[in-house]
């Protein structure tokens, strides 16, 4: 029995052993497989990846359209609305019903499915939109047809409507950020207080109702919302208060246009202004927002169109109130350009309100004084401008000085004086405002002579350069006339040769002193008297003048043209 366990503990280990063998022979055989297939992997990441061409395209069909979740059935009910509000015409057409309360509650109903369009913006935009699309299809017919068809109410009373459904559309989308909503409400209103006026031809109350649309948008801009919708109401406006202003202020109105008087045609264009201006001065002077160029525009349209309804409406009689308006909005845009908007981020918003303030002010003068006392007055304005410029050191104010001295020389005789002595016949004393410019000029040159570095600068004070030089070249040409008058005769040869002399002498002294004094202006300013001078030979001395004229003229004129250079020549190198 012991010798059977024997063997059989023997026959176990031999078989263990084999086991162990056969189990090393395997993971020998393995690691070697594994060796290849991981080189192989190696050399196939290397590689680059092989580009198959893709099969070509095939139709498939249309794509699937995909819609707002429930659509068409906010479609039905969009229709279904619609088919109520025809319900409640056939109603009032069967005249078992007055027609006043079935229209006061179809507007109700109108106003209902609004109310509904906002309250359910929030889950459904398309649904939304759609039931306030709805509101408008139903509104805007109803009323054409109980105004302008069925004569059940009055143009007004439809005026306070369209004002209270759009002041409602606005009131309630104003704690939200909406736009499709006050979008549709306001071009509805809109669109239908303009057909209203083709229909009915009655102007005012629906001329006040765009008014106060405006005015409606305008607040809910100044109270931060509703940027993008401000030009359908504004654009109505202006067409509405221009139709005013032609028709009524016309010699023959059409008999089926009721008259205004000319106080409530002023008060029209005063709202206009009032609403747009006091918008940019809540906006861009109260808060400091940049001025939009929709603003921009609709002011310059708002003020062309109040001075041109005022002023034809009382045949200038109210001028002078407009004037001392413009003169206060002047000052008022000066203070915006000087002070509130002297930031580098509201940079166009001050050169906006320095372009208005020049333009405001020019207009003010013209309205409020004669134009002798114009000339003075910008005159005035144009040294004070001067002088601004040159300690406070702002370009803008140099550009207004130069401004104001072009008006006033616009205004004055002093373009009739100049050329009649250099070209026409000529004068002897000048009138009082030539002396004015002239002296405006001479104050407005070295007084800005002190700033004047770099070549933007140089370039205002070219015109009071040209104004003194040609002004002293008019007045020399009358002294010699006027000595020589006694003397001898002054024909169209003699005269044409003291102009050439005149006003080569006046390109020589231009050159002398911008060469001494370092002033380039005066040297363009010569080249400009030269080119003069080139005309002038062309147009005067050779129709006007004789053998004898034409050789004194040609021989400054050839002198100065060889002076000329060396001189500019000699003050460079000087330099």
């Amino acid at each position: 029995m012991p010798q059977a366990v024997d063997t059989v503990s023997a026959t176990i280990e031999h078989l263990m052993e084999r086991l162990r063998d056969l189990e090393g022979r395997v993971a020998a055989l393995e690691g070697q497989r594994e060796k290849p297939a991981q080189v192989q992997t190696e050399s196939m990441a290397t590689l680059p990846p092989i580009q198959r061409p893709r099969p070509p395209a095939t139709w498939r069909g249309f794509p699937a359209a995909e819609t707002p979740a429930g659509a068409i059935a906010i479609i039905g009910k969009a229709v279904l609305a619609i088919a109520g509000a025809y319900l409640l015409r056939a109603i009032a057409e069967s005249g078992a019903v007055p027609k006043l309360p079935v229209l006061i509650l179809a507007i109700a109903y109108a106003g209902a499915w609004m109310v509904w369009a906002v309250k359910i913006h929030a889950a459904n935009r398309f649904a939304s939109g759609t039931y306030a699309i709805t509101s408008a299809l139903i509104l805007s017919p109803l009323l054409w047809e109980s105004t302008v068809r069925f004569h059940v109410v009055s143009p007004s009373f439809t005026a306070v409507v369209l004002v209270a459904y759009a002041v409602m559309t606005l009131g309630l989308t104003l704690r939200s950020e909406l736009q499709l909503i006050p979008w549709i409400a306001i071009t509805a209103t809109v669109v239908t207080a303009l057909a209203l006026i083709v229909g009915t031809h009655d102007l005012l109350p629906l001329t006040i109702a765009l008014l106060a649309i405006a005015l409606a948008t305008e607040v809910t801009v100044c109270l931060g919302r509703l940027q993008t919708m401000r030009a359908i109401p504004a654009i109505a406006a202006d067409l509405a208060i221009l139709l005013i202003i032609d028709l009524m202020t016309s010699e023959r109105l059409p008999f089926d246009y009721e008259p205004l008087s000319s106080g409530t045609i002023i008060g029209l264009c005063l709202a206009l202004l009032a609403i747009y201006g006091g918008s940019i001065g809540v906006r861009c002077f109260a808060s400091q927002h940049q001025i939009t160029f929709f603003e921009i525009c609709q002011a310059v349209l708002a003020f062309v169109l109040a001075a041109f309804g005022v002023l034809r409406t009382s045949h200038g009689s109210a001028a002078p109130m407009l004037g001392l308006l413009f003169l206060l909005l002047s000052a008022l845009c000066y203070w915006g350009m000087l002070s509130r908007f002297a930031g580098q981020a509201l940079a166009r918003t001050r050169v906006v309100c320095g372009t208005w303030a020049a333009a405001l002010l020019l207009a003010a003068s013209l309205l409020l004084f004669s134009t002798n006392v114009a000339v003075l007055f910008l005159c005035i304005v144009a040294i004070a401008a001067e002088i601004a410029h040159v300690r406070t050191g702002k370009l803008s104010l140099g550009v207004h000085a130069t401004f104001y001295l072009l008006a006033a020389t616009a205004v004055s005789s002093l373009p009739a004086y100049v050329g009649n002595a250099l070209a026409g016949s000529v004068p002897f004393a000048p009138g009082w405002d030539v002396w004015i410019v002239a002296i405006a000029a001479a104050i407005c040159y070295p007084v800005g002579s002190r700033v004047a570095e770099d070549r933007a600068r140089r370039l205002l004070l070219i015109l009071p350069a040209v104004l003194l030089g040609f002004t002293a070249a008019a007045l020399a040409v009358a002294a010699f006339v006027f000595l020589a008058s006694g003397r001898f005769q002054v024909d169209a040869p003699r005269l044409s040769v003291i102009r050439t002399v005149v006003n080569c002498t006046l390109a020589l002294v231009l050159v002398f002193l911008g060469s001494r004094w370092k002033h380039p202006e005066l040297r363009w300013v010569a080249y400009a008297t030269v080119a003069f001078g080139t005309l002038k030979l062309l147009f005067e001395d050779l129709r006007f003048g004789n053998a004898a004229s034409l050789v004194f003229s040609l021989l400054f004129y050839g002198l100065i043209l060889i002076l000329l250079p060396r001189m500019m020549r000699r003050g460079m190198t000087e330099r």
